[in-house]
């Protein structure tokens, strides 16, 4: 907007000045709240060691996801959410990104995303880290395209005017696609695959703007003519790849293989320009770019999706291993601690909110999640979950077995005053039988 709307200088400055005020207030008047609330009138911030909602912002949403963590802060007991350091604000996502038994896996030691049997979500970065298994599938179809496309119509309309709709709009997709491509490729914290779904619509807008620009380059028979066959090669290349990550359909990796090859060499021969030759070669280059896009789509929308980490794909899986996470806890559990609810405030105690949602949701009771989503949230000090089992708010700590299923309880606490309530309700605590075998209930009636 600033290099190229029609306003004056001075009048573009100002509608962004405003423009921001606005938007500074309206994203931050309920942090400033939370900010400004006592810790002691106010639920914990999640995903923070330090109970304050700029280490949420900047730590781990902000700057542990772009630069990793090595470790962060030890939890404490719920303390004030005072305004934390930067530095540990930069690192704070160590503990508060670890990943419970119910996703597989916790933060690689590399600051990646643990997932299923030890790989990170994102792999290793890079520049090209946006063309491997986890990311490549998808976004990456058309992104050869996108990039020639582009900067083929910002070079042939270098000296347009300076508010040429045509390339401030292909300048505005080109950053967008280009900027994200940078972030996603170099970011050593928390990332997921699904994160790439940013991209989609400069990738579309690129295509559709540079593509009909790389054809006539070619039907004209100017000097950039080899950006076609580059930019056919370049797919089919990429989806061969793609496509083998994990073998996905022989069949169709040798359909792209044949259409972008003869496709590819149709533009190298010296040939007769005919509209029948054209017809072929673009209906050719059509099927090698987009078969198999078409066919991930195709898979992605007739598979059933849920859990917290989708991917696109056949075969693609949730984080836990299953695009079918567990909802449902085991009946059994539910009728026994309804049963013996017996007035709690919560029907049972788990370590994570990952961990608490399939009682939640099978019982319509409170269960609580003593560490917050993750597990590592330090919202309550060993000696309140005391006061609240001596006054008969709860009853039951649940863990899993070991034989439960993705969804089920799980095991010890997180760092700080969570693994100690747990070393104490397993310790202290009467194993009773519910008439299942996915979890073990400990009654903390007797502690």
């Amino acid at each position: 907007y600033i290099s190229f709307a029609p306003p004056k200088l001075v009048t573009r400055l100002w509608h962004l000045g405003v423009a921001g005020v606005v938007t500074a207030i309206s994203t931050l008047w309920w942090s400033v709240l939370v900010w400004l609330t006592p810790a002691a009138n106010r639920p914990w911030v999640g995903s923070t060691n330090d109970n304050n909602i700029w280490s949420l912002i900047f730590g781990y949403n902000g700057f542990g996801r772009l630069f990793g963590h090595g470790g962060g802060p030890g939890g404490g007991a719920p303390g004030g959410g005072g305004a934390a350091n930067m530095a540990q604000i930069g690192t704070q996502a160590a503990q508060s990104a670890q990943i419970t038994s119910l996703t597989g896996g916790g933060l690689g030691a590399d600051g990646r995303g643990g997932g299923p049997a030890g790989v990170g979500f994102g792999g290793e970065t890079g520049l090209l880290r946006i063309f491997n298994e986890s990311f490549g599938p998808n976004i990456a179809w058309l992104i050869p395209v996108a990039l020639i496309g582009g900067g083929l119509v910002i070079w042939l309309l270098r000296r347009a005017p300076r508010r040429n709709k045509e390339r401030v709009g292909v300048l505005l997709w080109l950053g967008w696609l280009l900027i994200h491509i940078v972030i996603f490729s170099m970011t050593s914290g928390t990332i997921h695959p699904y994160y790439v779904i940013a991209m989609a619509p400069a990738v579309a807008a690129l295509v559709g703007i540079g593509a009909p620009y790389i054809w006539q380059a070619y039907t004209r028979r100017t000097k950039i003519a080899w950006l076609l066959p580059l930019s056919i090669a370049a797919t089919t290349i990429l989806s061969v790849v793609m496509l083998g990550y994990n073998n996905y359909w022989p069949w169709l990796i040798w359909l792209v293989i044949a259409t972008g090859g003869v496709a590819t060499i149709l533009t190298l021969l010296p040939l007769a320009q005919t509209k029948r030759l054209k017809q072929i070669i673009l209906s050719l280059a059509i099927i090698a770019g987009m078969a198999a896009p078409i066919a991930f789509s195709i898979s992605t929308v007739a598979t059933a999706h849920s859990g917290s980490i989708p991917t696109a794909g056949p075969g693609a899986t949730a984080i836990n291993g299953t695009n079918n996470e567990s909802t449902q806890a085991e009946s059994s559990l539910i009728a026994y601690l309804l049963a013996n609810q017996n007035g709690a405030a919560w029907i049972a105690a788990v370590n994570s909110a990952n961990e608490s949602a399939p009682v939640q949701l099978s019982s319509g009771q409170p269960v609580m999640a003593i560490g917050g989503f993750n597990g590592s949230d330090s919202t309550l000090t060993l000696a309140q979950f005391k006061q609240l089992v001596k006054e008969g708010k709860i009853r039951y700590y649940v863990t899993s077995s070991g034989q439960g299923k993705s969804g089920d309880p799980g095991g010890a606490g997180g760092p700080g005053g969570n693994s100690e309530i747990a070393s104490w309700a397993t310790s202290s605590g009467v194993k009773v039988a519910y008439g299942g075998t996915q979890y073990i209930v400990y009654d903390l009636s007797a502690a």
